[in-house]
């Protein structure tokens, strides 16, 4: 009887370590498979971070060309553009006989640039529409000088000469 006795206890025994043994690799498992799901998860956020920060890149790139385009050599054509389309607006093209663009001199770190424009046989509510265009445009200009004449062969008419400045910070 003693052997059958044993069985009696060892196949709960066993039952019950073969219980603990699957409840023990089925913790093992979920707890693996949470850690997976963690680390999938983290995965999916850095790949979204790096995704905006690649689109944060680009727009900082893009930004950063604009402002080189702004403050590189096209200022002297952006202020000859400013005179041409001021004078295209109150209908004096044809009047314009030159621009000329002036040195650029630097004073208390302030870049001064310049153009000086001459018009001829000018009316003058013409040259003060011309005036007006300047002081409302985008960029802020200033009549460094300004010289008015009368013509000789009708004094209803001016010739003039403007010299317009723009001024920026030094470095920029």
């Amino acid at each position: 009887m003693g052997g059958f006795e044993q069985e009696k206890h060892l196949k709960p025994l066993i039952a019950v370590v073969l219980i603990l043994f699957l409840l023990s690799i089925a913790w093992i498992y979920t707890s693996h498979q949470q850690r997976l799901d963690r680390l999938d998860r983290k995965i999916e956020s850095t790949r979204n971070e790096l995704t905006q920060f690649n689109i944060s890149l680009q727009d900082y790139l893009e930004l950063e060309l604009q402002i080189k385009k702004l403050s590189s050599g096209t200022t002297q054509q952006n202020l000859i553009s400013s005179v041409e389309d001021a004078t295209e607006q109150i209908s004096a093209r044809s009047q314009l006989s030159y621009v000329r663009p002036q040195p650029d001199k630097i004073r208390d770190g302030l870049t001064e640039e310049g153009v000086e424009i001459k018009l001829e046989k000018l009316q003058l509510h013409q040259l003060v529409e011309l005036l007006y265009q300047f002081d409302q445009s985008d960029q802020i200009l200033k009549v460094s000088q300004l010289r008015i004449r009368t013509r000789f062969d009708n004094s209803e008419q001016l010739d003039t000469s403007i010299t317009l400045s723009r001024f920026k910070e030094t470095g920029l």
